[in-house]
């Protein structure tokens, strides 16, 4: 019957052994703030352009700031019919400039450098299609990319580490303390 006991403790140490286990197991699972375990967001290539959008009764645009134009496509509000070959200013500040069209891709367009350094700028379009004439304002906002890199937080890997660390040294000190409760000579004996 001595073995009988020593193999129940064995048996429990080694339960013990297994849910301590577990539970280091865990660690991966309590992620920092921004570490979701969830599916991952579909992701672009790079960043986002800068854009804007405005509308009215009547017309509705989305305009987009890459590289070395502006670049803006106009619609009909009710009805998404593209406005062809309207006449259409643009206003920010002390800039006016006409847009000019673009028939291969029904768009319209200027150049952008007085929207290359970041900030936000109020803009006013006059679009004038027949005989239908309309002001949209909207803002576009061109961030800063240096901004972008100064407010990311360093990656704290060792937290994750030093869990898992912490952990197994938990179990590591159970398993001992558990076989020095069982030492050889020491086992009680059962008489059947």
């Amino acid at each position: 019957m001595t073995l009988a006991i020593s193999q129940n403790r064995w048996a429990r140490t080694t339960r013990m052994f297994l849910a301590c286990l577990l539970l280091a197991a865990q660690f991966p699972l309590f992620a920092g703030e921004g570490h979701s375990h969830d599916a991952a967001p579909a992701t672009s290539a790079g960043p986002a352009l800068p854009r804007f959008t405005a509308h009215s009764d009547l017309f509705e645009t989305v305009g987009v700031l890459d590289g070395a134009e502006l670049s803006f496509l106009i619609d009909q509000y009710e009805t998404n019919e593209p406005v062809l070959d309207a006449k259409v200013e643009l206003e920010s500040g002390s800039l006016k400039s006409p847009l000019a069209y673009h028939a291969d891709h029904a768009g319209y367009s200027m150049p952008s450098e007085a929207f290359k350094k970041p900030g936000t700028y109020a803009i006013t379009l006059t679009i004038t299609a027949g005989d239908q004439t309309d002001l949209l304002t909207a803002e576009l906002v061109v961030p800063d990319p240096e901004a972008d890199h100064a407010n990311e937080a360093p990656s704290k890997p060792w937290g994750l580490w030093s869990g898992m660390a912490i952990a197994l040294l938990a179990l590591l000190a159970a398993v001992i303390w558990r076989l020095r409760q069982t030492k050889p000579g020491q086992a009680k004996s059962m008489s059947i």
